[in-house]
């Protein structure tokens, strides 16, 4: 979650919480969103091996399953939840590009999440693989 409203899991302590609650959460994983974690306030764009490290202290990566792919269309920290096309938003094809090769998240699934047609999927996922080290 991005922190907006009403919803709970919008801060990595908040998903440990919830983890801890379920009686046989052996299997239980996470799946973190890149709009979600910007607009949530964690500086991903910036300081992404500072967001791994703090995510991995608080829940664990061997938790961590699979990453939703998407720019934001708000601000850093806005706490909205607007996904944008990748390089049409905030957080830019740069940071992006950090996340998908990023050594502990590289080899993760990684789910194309944004508004858009089959052209322009096409598009966004020609040009992840050409970044993709």
């Amino acid at each position: 979650m991005a922190g907006k409203g009403s919803a709970i899991g919008g801060r990595f302590e908040e998903l440990a919480d919830i983890i801890s609650r379920v009686p046989d959460n052996a299997n239980l994983g996470v799946c973190l969103d890149t709009c979600h974690i910007h607009d949530g306030g964690y500086a991903i764009a910036e300081e992404p091996d500072a967001v791994v490290r703090e995510f991995d202290r608080i829940i664990g990566l061997d938790r961590l399953k699979a990453i939703h792919l998407n720019d934001s269309l708000t601000p850093f920290s806005s706490h909205k939840d607007r996904h944008a096309k990748i390089g049409e938003g905030s957080l830019g094809v740069d940071a992006i590009v950090r996340v998908i090769n990023h050594p502990l998240l590289r080899d993760l699934p990684f789910i194309l999440e944004t508004p858009n047609d089959n052209d322009g999927y096409r598009q966004e996922i020609a040009l992840l693989r050409s970044q993709y080290l």
